[in-house]
C-alpha cells in the first residue's frame, strides 16, 4: 500500500508583518557560485559593527556569510582551570556566532559559523583563503597595549578587508 503526501506552499504572511521578519519558506537569495563574506566576531561592540556591515554586504553581493570566532586559548600549564577557562571561551564564541547568525537570518542572508584556535589575524586570513572568501570584515577597536587585529589582517590578507567602525549618535 502506498500513501501520497501533498506538499503545499505556506500561506503568505499578513501584510502588516514587520519588514525584518523573514518568511522561513522563502529560500535566501544567493548566487549559485557566490563566495562567502568572512566576518570576525567576538563579544565586543566592534564585532557588532562587523556583523552589521558584513551582513549588509553579503546581502548586497547575494553571498553567504561565515562568522568566525578565533580563540587564543588559555595556557595548558594551568591544569584543571585550563578546562574551565577553555569551556568559558568556547561559550563566548558560541554566543558571538549565534548572534551573527540571528542577524543574518533577520536580513535573509544564509549564514554559518566556525570557531578556530590560534592567532586571530593569521587564522582569519588562512580561513578566508581556504574558503575562497570574497572579503574579510573585522571590527575596529582601540587597543592601547595589545596589537591591533584589524591592522594585522590588513597586512596579511590577499583579499579586500573591511574594517567596520562603530556608529556614534549624531550630536543634537
Amino acid at each position: 500500500m502506498t500513501t501520497a503526501t501533498e506538499i503545499r506552499a505556506p500561506v503568505a504572511p499578513p501584510l502588516e508583518a514587520a519588514a525584518s521578519d523573514v518568511d522561513p519558506w522563502t529560500p535566501p537569495k544567493v548566487a549559485p557560485s557566490a563566495r562567502p563574506v568572512v566576518v570576525a566576531v567576538d563579544d565586543s561592540p566592534a564585532a557588532e559593527a562587523a556583523v552589521r556591515d558584513g551582513v549588509s554586504l553579503a546581502g548586497d553581493l547575494a553571498a553567504p556569510v561565515v562568522f568566525v570566532y578565533v580563540r587564543r586559548g588559555p595556557s595548558a600549564a594551568l591544569g584543571e582551570p585550563y578546562h574551565r577557562r577553555l569551556d568559558a571561551e568556547i561559550r563566548v564564541g558560541d554566543r558571538a556566532i549565534a548572534a551573527g547568525i540571528a542577524a543574518a537570518r533577520r536580513a535573509g542572508v544564509p549564514a554559518s559559523g566556525e570557531q578556530l584556535h590560534g592567532t586571530p589575524a593569521r587564522r582569519l586570513e588562512e580561513f578566508a583563503r581556504l574558503r575562497d572568501g570574497q572579503l574579510i570584515v573585522v571590527g575596529a577597536r582601540r587597543r592601547w597595549l595589545a596589537r591591533s587585529v584589524s591592522r594585522a589582517v590588513i597586512r596579511r590578507a590577499d583579499r579586500p578587508v573591511l574594517v567596520a567602525g562603530q556608529t556614534r549618535p549624531a550630536a543634537a
